[in-house]
């Protein structure tokens, strides 16, 4: 018989969605810098907070829908552009686990010439350590015994995490702290030897959007034998926390079928960069979660404007100077 929602899950955590993002950076001659970023596909994978697109007043926000041109299926566009300077913290939403991709222009102005510096960094998930069993489900789709185990990883993380920062306000051991993680892990294990597993983790409603819910009521049964060991209200406070952390792991997850685009324009001559290809003053970089998945992913590029008058002013300028020595020496030379 087939678990239609295992089969859900396989299918959300390989094939769910599929977003592009581009984007547009523009820096003009004042060291300000226009942007533009717009993401398409489809609506449900947009919306789902993934990539966040900035919102703020100071952004144009724009939500549309078009037909391809090759199927005829919809597409989902959502842009946003401003004109910024300085640094920024794009993606910083205050919320655990969203991808901040910050983004800085810097103009350092010169006698000569001028440089331009543009620098943006999509920070690392830090996959490896937190979800060993994810990433190499992501890297190597297909193992159905690695895949039943990724949510027990997960969700044992979220709890891990959620009881070591509760316990900093409410000081609950360390010793307590691995009895409970211990005691999750003996209910998991029995569950996975009874071919259990899935159905445990996936309680109440099977027509869920998210990759990986919280079953809260699984969480509460098997906080019970240490209930009279623990604060007031610190399963509540865990359980708080651990929705944070599991919007994290959902984050990361849901940005597997993501691809970004990253377009930028410089003023002047570019003298380095780490573009995947260059045409004149614009370059380009293509990347996804696999670039970023543990480490950061930056991109980086610098160009120049020379000031040829002013060089050629000081040219001039220092060749009189060289002929108004020399003719003193000759004049001095003369005299004696």
């Amino acid at each position: 018989m087939i678990n239609y929602r295992h089969l859900f899950f396989v299918v959300f955590l390989f094939f769910y969605g599929c977003v592009e993002t581009l984007i547009s950076v523009t820096i003009i001659p004042d060291g300000r810098y226009h942007v533009k970023i717009e993401s398409q596909g489809d609506e449900r994978d947009i919306k789902d907070k993934d990539f966040n697109l900035p919102s703020s007043s100071n952004w144009s926000v724009e939500e549309f829908q078009k037909q391809d041109i090759d199927s005829d299926e919809t597409i989902f566009v959502r842009s946003a552009e401003s004109l910024l300077s300085g640094r920024n913290f794009l993606g910083d939403n205050n919320q655990l686990g969203s991808l901040r991709y910050p983004i800085s222009v810097e103009k350092k102005k010169g006698f000569f010439s001028d440089t331009y510096t543009l620098i943006q960094i999509f920070e690392g998930r830090n996959i490896d350590k937190k979800y060993p069993m994810l990433s190499k489900s992501l890297l190597n789709p297909g193992n159905n015994k690695l895949e039943n185990r990724v949510q027990t990883e997960i969700i044992m993380y979220c709890l891990r995490r959620s009881m070591k920062d509760v316990s900093t306000d409410q000081n609950v051991e360390a010793l307590l702290q691995e009895r409970i993680l211990n005691h999750f892990n003996g209910v998991f294990f029995k569950a996975e030897e009874e071919d259990k597993l899935f159905d445990l983790l996936n309680e109440g409603d099977e027509e869920k959007v998210e990759f990986l819910n919280l079953p809260e009521k699984l969480v509460r049964t098997n906080f019970k034998p240490f209930i009279d060991l623990l604060p007031r209200n610190f399963i509540d406070n865990c359980i708080n926390r651990m929705r944070d952390y599991l919007h994290e792991a959902n984050v990361t997850i849901q940005l597997n079928d993501d691809t970004f685009k990253f377009v930028g324009t410089l003023p002047g001559v570019v003298f380095s960069s780490n573009a995947d290809s260059i045409s004149s003053d614009t370059l380009w970089w293509i990347f996804d979660l696999k670039d970023f998945m543990n480490e950061s992913f930056t991109i980086e590029a610098a160009s120049v404007v020379y000031y040829p008058q002013k060089i050629q002013q000081t040219i001039v300028l220092g060749a009189l100077v060289i002929l108004i020595v020399i003719f003193f020496i000759a004049k001095r030379k003369a005299k004696s």
